[in-house]
């Protein structure tokens, strides 16, 4: 059973709450015991805890005394910068991402930032087994919620590119909350469509599904047999059909001739009405989809010139530290950062008018 499972150094971070930095042993195996995040690895909170401690880059050390733990993290303005990227795009990053983006912020060469930024340390980051990314600890994880939300409403596949939608708008996720479906053999994305799939608990279903299609079996299989006082009514009123048929009218040839084209009519005719159904139906759907597909787009577009406008704000600032400085040629590269940033958001802008207009 594959499930989104942090890493063990990630556990001991989701251990330490804001503002604590050193814990007693026992409190922290009796944190990890209870919160669950153990569950599987075999092994009991003193145990895992004994194993992060002996790790090269470990969250935690041995304090003043063996019963006290502590945090190694050391404050540093790259850890700053780094969590304030990731906090702002909303989106876990690898390092080699982060390194890139502190590369372009700060004067710090690639090796400084490589050496220097030990998010393993940082306990404002966690991982996930099987996942180089960094997410934030604050986050919350919706794998569960969507997962209830399909199988509560019969739900067996979503279009991959409604899916922010899908989660926001139908499940309702929470903004802050990650999925995350390749790390949870709960759900699999195939090409364009991301599928739900039944697990463990959805077995009771099946067996009461096959439970209630034998029990209609069973049923057909029963039915009872005609009465024989209707079936000797019937018989007796063959026999007065077959003894009076001569003196009854009989339907011509052309009388049926013209009974089998009216049934031929009626037969096209209610095939044409089910495909000018179908044909409303999908043109319906599809006229939904795109409307859905354009508001998604359309609210991107708006986060992103947000964030431009955000960035424009944090630049002012740093242009003006750098003055302090006499640092002018951080200064001329934010001023081209700040043209690119302009030009892009008055073309997001006429996008933006272009789609609300039409």
């Amino acid at each position: 059973m594959k499930r989104p499972t942090y890493t063990l150094s990630s556990i001991i971070k989701k251990v330490f709450r804001s503002g604590e930095r050193s814990l007693p042993r026992e409190e922290i195996c009796s944190r990890l015991e209870a919160s669950g995040l153990i569950t599987g690895f075999g092994m009991d909170g003193s145990a895992l805890l004994a194993k992060v401690l002996r790790m090269d880059q470990s969250p935690v050390r041995v304090g003043r005394s063996e019963a006290i733990i502590e945090l190694t993290y050391q404050p540093h303005q790259l850890f700053d910068l780094a969590y304030r990227f990731v906090r702002d795009t909303h989106t876990p990053k690898t390092l080699e991402q982060i390194a890139a983006e502190l590369r372009r912020q700060t004067q710090f060469g690639w090796n400084q930032i490589m050496r220097m930024l030990q998010l393993e340390r940082d306990p404002r980051f966690v991982q996930y087994q099987g996942d180089a990314r960094w997410f934030l600890a604050e986050w919350t994880l919706a794998n569960d919620q969507v997962y209830a939300f399909c199988r509560a409403n019969g739900i067996t596949q979503v279009a991959a590119r409604s899916v922010h939608h899908f989660l926001e708008q139908e499940a309702g996720v929470a903004v802050d909350a990650m999925f995350l479906p390749a790390l949870d053999d709960r759900f699999r994305l195939d090409g364009e469509t991301l599928y739900i799939i039944a697990r463990d608990g959805d077995e009771e279903e099946k067996h009461a599904g096959l439970e209630a299609a034998a029990a209609v079996e069973t049923a057909e299989e029963a039915e009872p047999e005609a009465d024989p006082a209707e079936a000797g009514q019937t018989a007796a009123g063959t026999i007065d059909a077959g003894l009076s048929g001569a003196s009854r009218p009989q339907p011509t040839d052309a009388q049926q001739g013209r009974e089998e084209q009216r049934e031929r009519s009626e037969t096209h005719h209610h095939h044409e009405v089910h495909e000018q159904l179908h044909f409303e139906e999908e043109l319906s759907m599809n006229t939904v989809q795109n409307q859905s597909v354009l508001e998604e787009v359309q609210q991107l577009l708006r986060q992103a010139l947000g964030r431009l406008e955000a960035r424009s704000a944090e630049m002012a600032q740093e242009v003006v530290a750098h003055f302090q400085q006499s640092n002018m040629q951080a200064i001329e590269v934010l001023m081209k950062e700040k043209h690119k940033n302009e030009q892009i958001a008055l073309g997001i802008q006429q996008v933006l008018a272009a789609a609300e207009q039409q």
